[in-house]
């Protein structure tokens, strides 16, 4: 009986030993998993943090690809400006300040520009915007004449126009452009031209009607610093 016991009791000690062999284990495999877990997320993370860095990277690249894009652009502009010879003159004036070439340029006036008389000149110029122009280089102006500013400008009214501008540049088609002048902006302003020979010229040619007119030809004779003509 007492043999039997033992035996029972060391069945049982080793049932409690594998027991806790194994809970011990269990406890192992759960860290384990949980670590394996926590270095998947951790993983995921760090994918989706290396994602967000290439769009960025991509969103940066499209950024600047883009902004080289628009510096290259011709910028188109289309004005009523002075006569820069002739004050008193408005000129209807395109332009391109950008640094590339502007291909098939078209631009309209709404209302259509007067020229504040029976002349064609202004509808002529307009007509020809719509129209379009072929091309138009770096810097380069086109000017029409529409007649003479005190006529155009004569009364006093807001003469509001809109002006809408569309044109190629290197990489295609650039954003319509829209915007409105004022004529009435100019009324009332210096009409005299600048940086040039206009009032010289205008003197010279007052001078010109004040000299009495020759009936015979006038012999002059430059003397050098002796005193002497050339032929003493």
């Amino acid at each position: 009986m007492q043999s039997e016991t033992l035996v029972a009791l060391a069945a049982a000690g080793g049932a409690i030993a594998a027991a806790g062999a194994s809970w011990v284990s269990l406890r192992f495999a759960a860290r384990a998993s949980n670590a394996a877990a926590a270095q998947t997320e951790i993983q995921r993370d760090q994918t989706r943090l290396q994602q967000r860095a290439a769009d960025a990277a991509m969103a940066q690249t499209d950024l600047q690809r883009q902004i080289a894009e628009e510096a290259a652009h011709p910028y188109i502009w289309v004005d009523v400006r002075p006569d820069e010879a002739q004050g008193t003159a408005f000129n209807l004036v395109l332009g391109n300040s950008g640094p590339t070439f502007a291909h098939n340029v078209r631009a309209t006036i709404y209302p259509p520009l007067s020229d504040g008389g029976p002349s064609s000149r202004a509808e002529a110029a307009q007509r020809r915007l719509r129209h379009g122009i072929k091309a138009l280089g770096p810097g380069r102006k086109l000017v029409w004449f529409i007649g003479v500013g005190f006529k155009i400008v004569k009364d006093d009214v807001p003469q509001r126009h809109t002006i809408t501008i569309d044109a190629d540049g290197p990489h295609g088609p650039i954003p319509t452009m829209t915007y409105e002048i004022d004529l009435a902006d100019l009324r009332e302003t210096r009409d005299a031209p600048e940086g040039n020979l206009h009032y010289i010229r205008k003197a010279i040619e007052s001078l010109e009607g004040a000299l009495p007119q020759l009936r015979y030809p006038v012999r002059v004779i430059v003397e050098n610093q002796d005193g002497q003509s050339p032929t003493d």
